[in-house]
């Protein structure tokens, strides 16, 4: 398979395999993504922009060894190449083009969104953690932005992205540098305490609680990405299942993510437990429970929502200044930031 492939970048010019177009389809921590073309087959490709230093190579690297699962978004062809004008060195990962778009924005579009199809998502991501996992690899960044469908059908398959965060865990060796983005982070990296694997899990509960609800179980105060009292709840793993939100949710659900969203990192399950356990096992005889997920979705709150996330990857963009930056978080009446 391509992954196997050792991780050598190409030395040719891109542009003579693929043309480059302006049209940006997101940003991720470490680089812009914009849409190219390759010349001699007509398909749409999405190509990642990185500056080469050591931490761009971490990234391309498990990325391009990890594109084989189904579940992860497939690198194609990776380029090293210096801007003639900068004299500037940037690796160019080209990739699959996830047209989809991310989860919540398709959740957004399905007015009848149900518990079941909820659980299938949940196994989706379980599968493409499960994969990373089992090959000593902590993704440490996962959350619904960097988790993109193959296409608008209605069984397009869902992929994860995104490997700026990602770095093997080595055995018996835990992880130390804080990497994480509000709302998704684990009360052990809150607490500069060392993490490993486990991480994930944590971020996979916040998931699949704002999946069941279209609600964040830990809020932020005053605007902030992440507020002194969202961190005291989410260290105290303090959040409840407001009846209004959850009283048609299944207690199998629940259960799930008050396994996951366990403050003490060695009681939460390991991947392959999630993966065997019955409501995202058995996702296709999950009850067909209507959700108000997207009721959320549809609202003001949701877009403020969203602007914590741009605030956020502005921060961790300050370490990447080419990148470019993006607009500041306005005083938000946001119900769910208070």
């Amino acid at each position: 398979m391509l992954a196997c492939k050792p991780f050598v970048p190409k030395t040719s010019t891109i542009t003579s395999e693929y043309t480059i177009t302006s049209n940006i389809l997101g940003f991720g921590i470490t680089g812009k993504v914009v849409q190219c073309i390759h010349k001699e087959t007509g398909v749409q490709y999405a190509l990642k922009i990185l500056e080469d230093n050591q931490k761009s190579r971490r990234e391309a690297e498990i990325h391009w060894r990890v594109s084989d699962c189904p579940h992860i978004v497939k690198v194609v062809d990776i380029f090293e190449n210096t801007n003639q004008h900068t004299k500037k060195n940037y690796l160019l990962m080209v990739m699959e083009y996830m047209k989809g778009g991310e989860l919540f924005s398709k959740i957004k579009e399905n007015e009848n969104f149900t518990e079941s199809e909820a659980a299938k998502i949940v196994y989706q991501i379980s599968s493409a953690i499960a994969y990373l996992h089992e090959r000593n690899i902590a993704h440490r960044d996962l959350k619904p932005e960097n988790l993109l469908y193959t296409s608008n059908d209605h069984n397009a398959v869902l992929k994860l992205t995104d490997f700026g965060f990602a770095k093997e865990v080595v055995a018996k060796k835990s992880l130390q540098t804080p990497c994480y983005t509000p709302y998704y982070v684990p009360p052990e990296i809150l607490n500069f305490e060392r993490y490993d694997k486990s991480c994930d899990i944590w971020s996979l509960g916040i998931i699949t609680y704002i999946l069941l609800s279209g609600c964040p179980p830990f809020f932020s105060q005053n605007g902030q990405p992440i507020s002194p009292g969202m961190k005291s709840k989410i260290r105290a793993g303090k959040y409840d299942f407001p009846d209004a939100q959850w009283k048609c949710v299944s207690k199998s659900a629940k259960d799930l993510i008050r396994s996951l969203l366990l403050t003490e990192p060695d009681r939460r399950p390991t991947i392959r437990e999630v993966m065997s356990n019955h409501w995202v096992a058995q996702h296709n005889a999950v009850p067909n429970t209507p959700l108000g997920t997207n009721m959320f979705f549809t609202t003001k709150a949701w877009d403020q929502f969203r602007e914590i996330f741009r605030e956020s990857l502005q921060t961790k963009r300050k370490e990447h200044p080419n990148v470019p930056t993006l607009m500041t978080l306005d005083a938000s009446k946001n119900p769910f930031i208070y």
